[in-house]
């Protein structure tokens, strides 16, 4: 065996917190041309991860903050902190700069001591939440709350607690600096735990040759050595009784009875129904009692005891994440609706939302089911434009037999039913869902059984609903039913105030998932956003400053790195219709008209039905008015 050849080969596994500390990770072991295993787990999930492959030979474990503190706790390989460097509090402090509400960094002490000398160096305000336990961090979060703090700085488990408590988060995210010293250091350990883990490879092999069960234990009271045979007798693998206390696996292994008056014991003892001859021997160094050794002769063959399965049921979480403070609100458009939408937050009514795609309307209104009564019960999403008629139908009422499976309105039972797209539900669906709001009862497709159900109902659309009841495409009695109240969320052309402040929280989401560590956008950038128009609203901005952080070379978006995407975008913006572009110049009212119709049902491909709901007309009114056109 070449031991000298099999320590040259370190073998790490990593726990990252976040997917983007992952990749960070991976990238950097590519570029070192290193084997690195990398898993994504938070906390026990991280946990149950690292426990699942201690047994695939990994020397050393790299973990963050929280995580990497529980691991060194419960499991039995080094474990690795990545520490959280001046530069990523550096990056993560720039890129909040400016930033006009409270900011409050949460963390353990290390860290706040130097992001307090950071801050200072910056000229910024900081209020800082220094944590010892995990157990202080919901507390924290709310005395920050109370103290006015908007923005909370910090490592993924305060991040997440913050989150689920309403404030704004940002993750200091590792970067290259942080992630290359953690490896330097991990590969010094596994060096040297590989020679330890060689040496207990050997000793292992030696009591594992015995035909006898061996279990020896340190003046801790805890298990050191315990071989197959000694598994094979108590039922269990290896791994479960090391570290564990000799009296948890049987009552005539505790040191009381092990080390009486030092002197060699002998006691028979049932073992899975077995019995089994028990010597106990005590274990002296340089003349002081050390430990023990329990020696098991089994009377006759044991069979391994049956293992245990357990299994975990997934299912679905439905939930809203969104509340008011994470939206963005710096224009008086924006403000304005915010303020309504908490007032309605505070009622049980239905609501109306109305707004064009892509400007919010699910997040808006999961903040006021966040902000009422019901935010502890489930926020379900169903969009109308998603699915067929029969589809549709399944997804509302859900159905029995073959596919048995619940409903929307069924799984949102004492929370929030948001039904985008609205206009677009068959008129058969709409008086089944009449008589669901006025019974609070479902039956199910093919079933039998009304099922209460207790749900508050946000109907959104991109028009007026009154359009379609013209039309003839929307049940009037169904609108007075959900029209409890209306909010209407400007497009984001009319509240460009609220670029820069979205931008900043796109970055922040970015980072956080991809690793990457970016502090801003260039201001020409930014200014040229400002020229446009954006038809895909909010959504559409996120996904443009995504890319444009993909193409990004260094910790700003430069111009230069993302032209391509700025002239894809002017190209879009010049192919849209333009807003005011009719000429009404030497035109009477009744030519305006005409105009208007017409270059309205061409658009609409003369879909009358269409063209009325855009006009804000009925179809029996602009079919008089074309048949006065043809006459003319």
């Amino acid at each position: 065996m070449n031991i000298q050849g099999d320590l040259d080969m370190e073998r790490i596994l990593v726990i990252a917190p976040y997917q983007g500390l992952k990749d960070t990770f991976l990238d950097v072991s590519r570029e070192l041309n290193k084997e690195i295993h990398v898993e994504v787990g938070d906390l026990y999930k991280g946990l149950s991860i690292a426990k699942s492959m201690e047994e695939k030979d990994f020397d050393v474990i790299i973990s963050r903050g929280a995580t990497a503190r529980l691991l060194r706790k419960h499991c039995n390989l080094p474990v690795v902190e990545v520490k959280i460097s001046g530069y990523d509090i550096l990056r993560t402090l720039t890129l909040v700069k400016g930033y006009p509400g409270k900011i409050g960094l949460m963390s353990y002490l290390n860290t706040i001591q130097g992001a307090d000398a950071i801050g200072t160096l910056l000229e910024m305000n900081l209020s800082f939440f220094p944590i010892h336990e995990e157990k202080e961090i919901e507390s924290g979060i709310k005395k920050a709350v109370e103290q006015g703090v908007q923005v909370i700085i910090g490592d993924v488990i305060s991040t997440s607690v913050a989150t689920k408590l309403g404030l704004h988060a940002i993750l200091i995210t590792s970067g290259r600096e942080a992630v290359l010293e953690s490896i330097s250091e991990a590969e010094h350990m596994a060096y040297y735990t590989k020679r330890e883990k060689e040496r207990r490879r050997q000793f292992e092999a030696l009591i594992n040759s015995y035909p006898e069960g061996i279990v020896a234990i340190d003046q801790d009271e805890r298990v050191y050595a315990f071989n197959q045979k000694a598994a094979e007798l108590f039922g269990i693998r290896a791994d479960e009784a090391h570290g564990r206390r000799a009296g948890d696996l049987h009552d005539l292994l505790h040191p009381g009875t092990l080390y009486r008056e030092g002197k060699p014991v002998e006691e028979v003892i049932v073992l899975n129904g077995e019995k089994v001859m028990l010597r106990k021997l005590p274990v002296y160094s340089d003349g002081r009692l050390t430990g023990g050794v329990a020696v098991l002769q089994p009377a006759a063959d044991i069979q391994r005891a049956e293992s245990r399965i357990r299994q975990l049921a997934a299912g679905q979480e439905y939930r809203a994440w969104m509340h008011f403070n994470h939206l963005v609100a710096t224009s008086d458009a924006m403000k304005e609706t915010i303020r309504l939408a908490k007032q309605y937050s505070k009622t049980d009514v239905p609501l109306i939302i109305y707004g064009e795609p892509g400007v919010g309307k699910q997040s808006i209104a999961q903040a006021i089911h966040n902000a009422s009564s019901r935010r502890e019960c489930p926020f379900v999403f169903i969009n109308c434009e998603a699915y067929t008629e029969e589809q549709l139908e399944v997804e509302m009422l859900g159905c029995e037999g073959r596919g048995n499976r619940p409903g929307a309105l069924e799984l949102a039972h004492g929370g929030t039913l948001f039904i985008d797209a609205i206009g677009k539900m068959p008129l058969s669906i709409q008086a089944k869902l009449i008589n669901i709001i006025q019974e609070k009862k479902v039956t199910r497709l093919n079933g039998t059984e009304a099922i209460p159900t207790d749900v508050r109902i946000f109907a959104a659309h991109n028009q007026d609903l009154k359009q379609g009841i013209e039309a003839g495409e929307f049940r009037k009695d169904l609108f007075h039913l959900i029209n409890g109240g209306v909010l209407t969320i400007p497009p984001l052309r009319e509240r460009k105030q609220d670029i820069a402040e979205l931008v900043r929280w796109f970055i922040a989401s970015y980072n956080s998932r991809s690793g990457k560590q970016i502090v801003g956008v260039r201001e020409e950038v930014l200014a040229t956003f400002m020229q446009f128009d954006w038809y895909g609203n909010v959504q559409e901005l996120k996904n443009v400053v995504e890319r444009m952080c993909t193409a990004a070379s260094g910790p700003f978006i430069e111009r230069e790195d993302v032209d391509a995407i700025l002239n894809e975008l002017s190209s879009q913006q010049s192919a849209q219709p333009k807003q005011g572009g009719l000429d009404i110049s030497g035109k009477t009212l009744e030519e305006l008209e005409r105009e208007i119709i017409l270059k309205v049902l061409e658009e609409e491909g003369y879909n009358q039905s269409q063209a009325a709901r855009r006009l804000g007309i009925n179809r029996s009114t602009l079919w008089r008015k074309v048949k006065e056109f043809l006459h003319d």
